[in-house]
This record gives structure tokens, C-alpha cells and sequence, in this order.
């Protein structure tokens, strides 16, 4: 019933003042798509409504809205259900899609509205749509599913919006072309002919024309101001005294004439006021709860008589509300004077609210009233069902509880700290989330199974995110991976990683939060191929674009391009908006370096059309703002300057980390555009934001920028400072994009930075390498040969020109298959010697590990591979950005095999086989190289197996045996591969063959073990 009342047409008495002006404007509406009634409280926006609506006698769909509807499914289908009461089976096709709400719904927003639209055209005459208190809708899906209906709004539909605030979305286009009206204070408020007929037809009074012009002064027409005073004067001593004292603000007068309207009350009215007016709607059932007294009833009633700004919400006088002004000045006064009341109103409240099934509004009073302990129960309660559509408004509620309610509540601790990780709240989470593991492992005896299994899912996976905030991407995947072998579909994580929301940026463009760029490398592999079956894992795209984006960094663009294609184009791929944008800005960018302007320019069109997210606005204002960085690049300044125009930010904006993506695209576009002297002072306080977030890739765009705009003023000492400490920054993760990415320009002061660093010689030897390899990625984005390791096999490092690496020594080559077999991550020297010289004595095993240094750079540098080689952090790596290594191909083929097609099947075992040939590091004894090489010959064989599998159920036998042999040279006793071999040659028909594989097994065990192959076998061939 609190729903269906903010579904009626407020209750009107007869009006006592004709507003035939304001009238005609509101029919004036019915010529217009949109009416938008937009004034302060107590201006009778929802009054003239109300009366227009009985008067008019057009079919009209009531909405009051609440704060508990500012929820996208919440607000269409108060809407749909509206226009339901009067048109049967309306909706009917669109209520479906509100069921999840817009975060979850599987059809999109837009899609939504067009059925929507669909059932409004089939309507066969005009409908008015009302909709007051509009103000309390602040979501964004709101706002543009409401754009969106406007702009498509057929003829004989008409909205009308009563609101505190202006209209929060686009409107000037509407009013252009006559499809809007605007009701403002102007047409609303008495005129003072208004005021002499109003307080003739409410008073017995005789006012002067003066005192009549005073009191319009004093209010200037407020509707609201003048009943109070109304109200006052009719008890009034001394009318010309009272009038006198009528001065200030509107505020002041209401608070004044409201104090004394209710001091004159009798006492237990007033108190009926007071403990009532916490409550947004009411029935005599609910009034008599909080009061703790009987006839409610009566007393609503009486209040309507005396006119005491109380408005029936239904024709039967059931369900009444205060008006805003009432309502606000008794909280006020409840809450100042009587704590204690108001505590124990709300409580009372709560309590009905929660009996009655009505739990949002229960925690509502719960919250109000600060009884903590009753909204963590709720929220525990009912998390699950409420996280269908009320998302923020739990969110709101579980920030509001203070600690020591949540932390006995394990899953409202997980739901809070989930707020704290979307609020960027990073500093509170691993501790706590630590605490929150260690307190539900105890429960494991002590609840149920299922919900222990589920919770700690999800509590793992906090884990995971807890590690991700501290940068320690080893725990995160153990975590992740522990976290998804409990967690169900439904479980927190799951459901939180599905909705389409734009997300926070560290957990999506994970390379402009983690600094390790080798580490991360490694971490995405791990989760891609741990995921590579799911394709549709929430978590499982990022992964894809970020590995994809440290490929583009290292300039590996084809293989950054191939890793994107490997999931963008799988059957039943179907990403959430956050993780499509993320993959088509990596794509465009590539093809952007790759020289295809037009292909990246389309994608991020195509992108627009692709999202389908409550953020829309969001997703749309970080599409264009890559749009016009690209259109730079591509020298479109005119594009740039429409942009700037636009684009709703300016260069003495405060820098945030929301919007640092879109904050550097304005510096670049300033500067693009000339504004030097804003884009620096834009740019320093990013820079300055950035170093104390500790965010290396953007400080390195950041300090291109100043480098690029400083070089451009012919500042060159200033812009070589900058361009060093960037240079300082970007060489230990072998950054080369974020530098090729700016142009000729660029490349002109890194040979001025050459020429000045390397004739002064104060630049290391390394450093001034690294500066000439980002030189060589200029010219084309391949122009380099590429360096080829193969680590199947004997090592063999090649570059793509065909020239190889020869080896001086056995131990020249096997530290650098020690180097490259920790894959960059920096090994210390202690660590080298103990592993490759471990029987040596300690002096002569140190000089030996230094010849042999020396003797690997020089062997690389004989084919022109210099600087790869690296003392870093007391440790040496490989710098892999400049190398493409088979072991890269091999992780791969492996997150491939899921998404390929049966018709590539034999391609892709052919690839597969012909890239392991004999094995890791054949043909060497290396002891730390053995469990890396059992792995991944176990990885061969269970791929083989699959393989083999798919092709078995095709009945392709001859493809599916050859799989067998391939895995049994690997795995020679391996009974069951021999019976899989057997099987399937006698379901080719091919008994010879199946008998001689079963010989060869038996004389196989025989040898081995002395025993006999198992029955299983025996049976296939029906051997005895």
C-alpha cells in the first residue's frame, strides 16, 4: 500500500484562489512533449498538479517519488504500474527488464526504453505522465533513460515533472524546438491580486491594501509563507504587530510561522506532530505504533480540518503525508529538543516498517533513529534480495554503521568493505579483511556448509583485492584462484563483477595502478590462462586488455593485438561496458601505432554504440575524450577545439584521481590548442597528485607532456630535466610507447638528449641504450628486428634478420636461460651463484659469474642486442620487453584451446606440437629448470588429451589417435593413454593397429612393472 498511494492523485480541496493564468500554462503542456513545474517547497507545484490533473479530465499516471525510489528499476516501474492502473496490461514486455535492474539486466537501458516507447505508441489517445518531487532522482541511469524517453517521445504522450531543482540532464534542445515547457517562481507565486482574494476567501480579517502589499513584500507570493500567515493572524492579537514581524528570508519566516502555528496547538496534537513527523508517508496503523496512542485515525482527520499542511495521498483518506515544510521544521524541533522522542519515534517506526515487510523503509528508520545494531541485521538479512536494484541505497546504509556494529557480521563486513574499495577507502581493507578471514574460518563447524562455502568465497576474494591494493600481485591470484573455487554465481563478487557500472580505474586499467610492469605480465598470464574456460568471468577481460596494453607499452604490437583478438572474437563473448571499453581502447591504440588512423577512429565510434551501462554519461565522456587525444595524434586540432569547448572541464579544475585519464587528455589538448600556460598549471598538479599516489605510467605521460609543451616554448633545459626523470622512471619497466606515442617532436628531443647526455658523458651507458632503443621504435612500429628466444628446445636466441647468438661458454649459455627463465623479474646475484655454481668455492664461483657476464653481453652484442642485460635492485634480469619468447607463445595457445573452432582444430595442435618439440631446455641437465619442464610437459600432455578428445567426439579417429601417439612419447607409461589409443583405433575399425598398440603396452609392462595390462584393456580387444 506505500507503494500503490505514491500512484494516486494527491487529494485537492476546493480551491479557494482561481489560477486560471497557471492553469492555462499547464494546458498549455499538452502541446509539448516535456512540462517541467521547477520552484523551491511551498510553491504548489504539486497542488496545481493535482488540480490540473481532476480538472483537465485527461488520462493521467501519477508518480510521487521518495528517496527510496532514486533506483532505476524502482523509478520505471512506479511508472509502468502507474499507467497500468489505467491502461490494462500496459508494460507487460517491459517489466521483465526492470526485474534486475539496470546494474544487472541482461538488455540494456536503451533497449528498455524502446520497448517502452513501442507500448506507448500503441496507445490510442493522449496520456499525461506525472511525475512530482523529481529531485530525489539522482541516479545517472535515471537521468538518461529520461533524456532518452524524451527524445523519442511520441506526440500524444506528454511528461510533467514538479521539482525543487532544475532538470539534471539536456533540456536546451527540447525547448528549441517548443517540445518544453518551464513553470517557474514567476508563474507560480500569488500575484498580489491573489493575495487580496486568498486572504478574503481564508480570514475574516480585513486587511488594508498596505498591510495586503506588506505581507506580498515579506513572502513575495510564497504560497506556503502566506497560509502560515493566514494561519498566525486569525490568532493574532495584534495583526499590525504580526505583519511587522513577518522579515527575512523564506526560511526564516517558515521557521517563525511555523513555531508559532504549532505552539498554539493543543498539547497532545502537538505531540502527535512531533513523534509523527519522522515518517514519510503515514496510516492511522503507523501513527498509532510511533505515538504509542490510539485514534490515529481521528487525529489525521483533524489535522486535515484545521489545515495543517497535511495531504490525503488516496480518495479513501487512508494514507496521508506532511507537507515538506511541516515535515522538515518537526524533525528539526523533535530532534534538537527531544533526542530521546525522536530516537524513540524512529525505533517505533522501524519496528512497524519491518513487521509489515516494508524493509527499506524499516532501515531507513532504523538509521535515523541510530539504532545500528538493527540495520546491520537487516542488511544481513536481506543483502541478497536488496542488491537486486537498491545497490546504493545499501551502500548508503552500511557506510552510516559504525565499525563494531559490522565486524560481528561477516557478510555486512564484506558488503562494507566492498563500499570502501568503490569509494577508493584502500588504506582500511587488508587489515581488516585479514581479520574477517581468520574470524569466518573459525565458523567453518559451526553454520551451514553451503553458506560457509559461498561467504568465504567472497571473503577470499576480498583477500585477493585486499593483496591488489598493497601491489602484491602473487597473493592476489592465490586468493583470486582460492576465491573462485568457492564462490557460486550469486556469490558478492561475482554479481559485483557482472553489474555495468563503470567501476573504479585501479581494478580495470590495472597498469595506471601497479608499477611492476614484468610482475603484472606474469600475474595476467596466470589468471588468463587459470580463467581461460570462462571466458565470460567477470574478472577474466581485464586481464586480456592489461596484458595486452604491457605488450602495446613494449611496442609488441602484433602480439598486443593478437592476445585482443583471442577474446574479443570467441563465440558467447559478452563483456560488461567496463571491460569492452577497456579492450577497444587498447585495440584503437594499436592500430593507431600500427599507422591505421581509420580503423582506430572506428572503433571507438563503434564503441559508443556497444555501451550499455546506468553510467552511460560516464563511459561516453571517457570514449570521447580518447576520441579527440586520437584526433591530436592525427593532427585534427579543430576537433581538439570543439572539444575544449564542450567537454565540461577546465585547467583549474582540482586534479582527482577520477578523472586523471580525462584531466591528461586536457592537457594535451590545451597545449594542442595553445594554452601552454594552462596546460602546465594543469599539469603540475596532476603531476604532483600522482607522485603522492604513487602512479608510475601517467607520471610518465605527465612528464612527456611538460617535456613536449617546454620543448615547444624553446625551453631545453627544463624540457631535458623532464624528459630524464621520465626516462629514469619508464627504463626499468622498458617503457617505449608512452614515448613513441608523441611524435616526431619527441623523437627530436631524444636525440637532443642523446647528443647532450653522451657528449657530456653523464649518462650511464645503459641509460643512453635504452634512450636508442625507444629512438628505433619511431620510424616504424617495427623497424627494429626483434629479438626470438626459444626456450623449447636448445636455447637459441636469433634475431628476426636471422642472425644468432653463439655461446662462448656452457655457462654463458646457461645463465642466460637462467635469466630469461625468470622472465624479467630481477634474480640476485647471491641467488645466480648458488643455483648455476654451487659446487664452486665462493671468491672463484663470484670471478667466474663476472667473466661470464661480460662474455653474454658481448655475445649479444655481436648481433646488435645491447642493454638487455640489467643491474637492478642488487639483482640482474632480462629486460623481456625487448625480447619475443617462445614461453610468451606457449601461455598463448593454452588460454587459447577453449575458444577454438573445430574446423581449426588440427591448425591448432599442429602449432601446438611443432612449438614443444622436444621439451623445455632439451638436451641441457639444468637442475633449477626440471619442475618448470615437468610442468609444462604435464600442460603438453593434458592439452593433447583435450584435444584428442574434441576430435574423438567428431569422429575424427585418425586426427584423435595421432593426438595419443604425440602424448605417449611424452608419457610413454601411461596405461591410460594407451587404452584411450586402443579405443579409438578400434572405433576406427583399425583392429591391427589396436592389437599392435596393445603388444606394445604389454611388453611395455612386462619390462617395467611384471605385470599385465588392466581387464579394461584386455576387454577392448576381447584378449583373455
Amino acid at each position: 500500500m506505500i507503494t500503490a498511494t505514491k500512484m494516486h492523485i494527491p487529494y485537492v480541496r476546493h480551491t479557494l484562489v482561481a489560477r486560471t493564468d497557471l492553469l492555462r500554462l499547464l494546458d498549455e503542456g499538452m502541446d509539448a512533449k516535456l512540462t517541467l513545474l521547477f520552484a523551491p517547497s511551498g510553491y504548489g507545484k504539486t497542488t496545481a498538479l493535482s488540480e490540473w490533473a481532476k480538472q483537465s479530465g485527461k488520462l493521467v499516471a501519477w508518480v510521487s517519488l521518495s528517496k527510496q525510489d532514486d533506483d532505476w528499476s524502482t523509478f520505471w516501474n512506479m511508472v509502468i504500474v502507474s499507467i497500468q492502473n489505467h491502461v490494462e496490461d500496459f508494460g507487460l514486455t517491459i517489466l521483465p527488464l526492470l526485474v534486475e535492474g539496470s546494474s544487472a539486466s541482461s538488455t540494456s537501458m536503451e533497449s528498455a526504453m524502446n520497448v517502452l516507447l513501442n507500448e506507448l505508441n500503441q496507445l490510442p489517445g493522449e496520456l499525461v505522465v506525472m511525475v512530482d518531487d523529481y529531485h530525489l532522482a539522482t541516479m545517472p541511469a535515471i537521468q538518461n533513460s529520461m533524456s532518452y524517453l524524451l527524445e523519442h517521445l511520441p506526440n500524444h504522450i506528454h511528461l510533467y515533472i514538479a521539482s525543487r531543482n532544475d532538470l539534471p540532464f539536456p533540456t536546451a534542445r527540447l525547448f528549441a524546438k517548443g517540445e518544453m515547457r518551464r513553470i517557474t517562481i514567476e508563474q507560480l507565486r500569488f500575484r498580489p491580486e491573489e493575495v487580496n482574494d486568498f486572504f478574503r476567501e481564508t480570514t475574516e480579517l480585513k486587511l488594508s491594501t498596505e498591510q495586503l502589499n506588506m505581507l506580498y513584500d515579506q513572502t513575495e507570493g510564497w504560497i506556503c509563507g502566506l497560509r502560515l500567515a493566514a494561519i498566525s493572524l486569525k490568532r493574532s492579537g495584534n495583526v499590525t504587530e504580526s505583519i511587522r514581524q513577518f522579515s527575512g528570508h523564506q526560511q526564516h519566516i517558515s521557521d517563525y510561522l511555523l513555531e508559532e502555528v504549532i505552539r498554539d496547538l493543543p498539547e497532545a496534537m502537538r505531540d502527535f506532530l512531533l513523534q509523527t513527523s519522522v515518517l514519510s508517508q503515514m496510516n492511522y496503523a503507523l501513527c498509532e505504533a510511533v505515538t504509542g496512542q490510539t485514534r490515529g485515525q481521528q487525529q489525521l482527520e483533524q489535522l486535515e480540518q484545521l489545515q495543517l499542511f497535511i495531504i490525503p495521498m488516496d480518495d479513501q483518506r487512508n494514507w496521508y503525508r506532511y507537507h515538506h515544510l511541516l515535515s522538515d521544521f518537526l524533525q528539526s524541533m523533535l530532534a534538537r529538543t527531544w533526542p530521546e522522542l525522536w530516537i524513540q519515534a524512529n525505533a517505533r517506526a522501524a519496528q512497524w516498517h519491518e513487521h509489515n515487510g516494508f524493509i527499506v523503509e524499516a532501515a531507513e528508520h532504523y538509521l535515523a533513529g541510530r539504532q545500528y545494531e538493527d540495520v546491520a541485521r537487516l542488511i544481513e538479512a536481506h543483502l541478497y534480495e536488496l542488491l537486486g536494484g537498491k545497490n546504493t541505497v545499501v551502500a548508503r546504509w552500511v557506510m552510516q554503521v559504525p565499525e563494531q556494529y559490522v565486524a560481528s557480521r561477516p557478510l555486512v563486513e564484506l558488503f562494507y568493505l566492498l563500499v570502501m574499495v568503490g569509494v577508493r577507502q584502500f588504506h582500511n581493507i587488508p587489515d581488516r579483511a585479514e581479520r574477517l578471514r581468520v574470524r569466518y574460518q573459525a565458523l567453518k563447524d559451526h553454520i551451514d556448509a553451503d553458506v560457509w562455502r559461498m561467504t568465504m568465497g567472497d571473503i577470499y576474494y576480498l583477500c585477493g583485492t585486499a593483496a591488489y591494493v598493497k601491489k602484491d600481485l602473487l597473493s592476489t591470484a592465490d586468493y583470486f584462484i582460492r576465491g573462485d573455487t568457492f564462490a557460486l554465481e550469486q556469490s558478492l563478487f561475482i554479481q559485483g563483477g557482472n553489474n555495468k557500472h563503470y567501476s573504479v580505474e585501479e581494478f580495470e586499467d590495472h597498469l595506471g595502478y601497479i608499477n611492476d610492469y614484468h610482475g603484472a605480465a606474469q600475474f595476467f598470464i596466470r589468471m588468463i590462462e587459470y580463467w581461460r574456460d570462462r571466458v565470460n568471468h567477470p574478472y577474466t577481460t581485464p586481464m586480456y586488455a592489461s596484458y595486452a596494453k604491457v605488450l602495446y607499452e613494449w611496442n609488441r604490437l602484433e602480439e598486443a593485438e593478437d592476445w585482443l583478438n583471442l577474446i574479443m572474437h570467441v563465440d558467447g563473448f559478452a563483456p560488461v561496458s567496463r571491460n569492452r571499453y577497456q579492450l577497444f581502447v587498447a585495440a584503437s591504440r594499436i592500430q593507431q601505432a600500427k599507422g591505421n588512423s581509420l580503423e582506430a577512429a572506428t572503433l571507438l565510434e563503434q564503441l559508443k554504440l556497444k555501451i550499455d551501462s546506468p553510467d552511460y554519461e560516464i563511459f561516453i565522456r571517457k570514449i570521447e575524450a580518447e576520441q579527440v587525444s586520437l584526433a591530436v595524434r592525427q593532427g585534427d586540432i579543430a576537433s581538439a577545439q570543439r572539444w575544449l569547448e564542450h567537454c565540461g572541464m577546465s585547467h583549474s579544475d582540482e586534479a582527482t584521481l577520477d578523472q586523471v585519464s580525462e584531466q591528461l587528455v586536457l592537457v594535451r589538448v590545451l597545449a594542442a590548442c595553445g594554452q601552454f600556460e594552462s596546460a602546465l598549471s594543469l599539469a603540475a598538479r596532476l603531476y604532483h597528485l600522482l607522485t603522492k599516489e604513487d602512479r608510475l605510467r601517467d607520471r610518465i605521460h605527465i612528464l612527456n607532456l611538460q617535456s613536449m609543451m617546454l620543448y615547444g616554448d624553446n625551453q631545453m633545459e627544463p624540457a631535458l630535466a623532464k624528459l630524464a626523470e621520465a626516462l629514469r622512471l619508464a627504463k626499468p619497466q622498458g617503457f617505449i610507447r608512452s614515448f613513441v606515442d608523441e611524435g616526431s617532436a619527441m623523437a627530436e628531443l631524444l636525440s637532443i638528449y642523446v647528443q647532450s647526455y653522451g657528449d657530456k658523458g653523464s649518462g650511464s651507458k645503459d641509460a643512453l641504450s635504452y634512450v636508442r632503443l625507444v629512438l628505433q621504435a619511431f620510424h616504424v612500429y617495427d623497424a627494429h628486428p626483434r629479438v626470438n628466444i626459444r626456450c623449447f628446445g636448445r636455447l637459441r636466441v636469433e634475431t628476426e634478420n636471422g642472425s644468432v647468438v653463439k655461446w662462448r661458454t656452457s655457462k654463458t649459455e646457461e645463465l642466460m636461460a637462467f635469466l630469461i627463465y625468470h622472465r624479467g623479474e630481477a634474480v640476485s646475484r647471491d641467488q645466480i651463484l648458488d643455483r648455476l655454481w654451487g659446487e664452486v668455492e665462493v671468491d672463484r664461483a663470484g670471478a667466474q659469474f663476472n667473466t661470464t657476464t661480460h662474455y653474454l653481453r658481448k655475445a649479444l652484442s655481436q648481433i646488435g642486442i645491447d642493454g638487455i642485460v640489467q643491474h637492478v635492485e642488487g639483482g640482474y634480469r632480462i629486460d623481456i620487453s625487448q625480447l619475443y619468447c617462445d614461453l610468451d607463445e606457449w601461455d598463448r595457445l593454452l588460454a587459447a584451446q577453449a575458444q577454438i573452432d573445430d574446423l581449426k582444430l588440427r591448425d591448432y595442435a599442429g602449432e601446438l606440437v611443432q612449438l614443444y618439440g622436444e621439451g623445455f631446455m632439451a638436451g641441457t641437465s639444468y637442475e633449477w629448470a626440471e619442475p618448470t619442464r615437468v610442468r609444462l610437459e604435464s600442460e603438453y600432455v593434458a592439452t593433447l588429451l583435450r584435444l584428442h578428445e574434441r576430435e574423438e567426439k567428431k569422429g575424427q579417429y585418425d586426427a584423435a589417435a595421432e593426438l595419443l601417439r604425440k602424448a605417449l612419447v611424452h608419457d610413454p607409461l601411461n596405461e591410460s593413454i594407451h587404452e584411450r589409443l586402443i579405443r579409438v583405433l578400434v572405433m576406427a575399425d583399425d583392429r591391427i593397429s589396436a592389437i599392435k598398440q596393445y603388444e606394445v603396452l604389454r611388453l611395455l609392462l612386462l619390462t617395467e612393472f611384471g605385470i599385465k595390462p588392466k581387464e579394461t584393456v584386455r576387454r577392448l580387444l576381447d584378449i583373455n
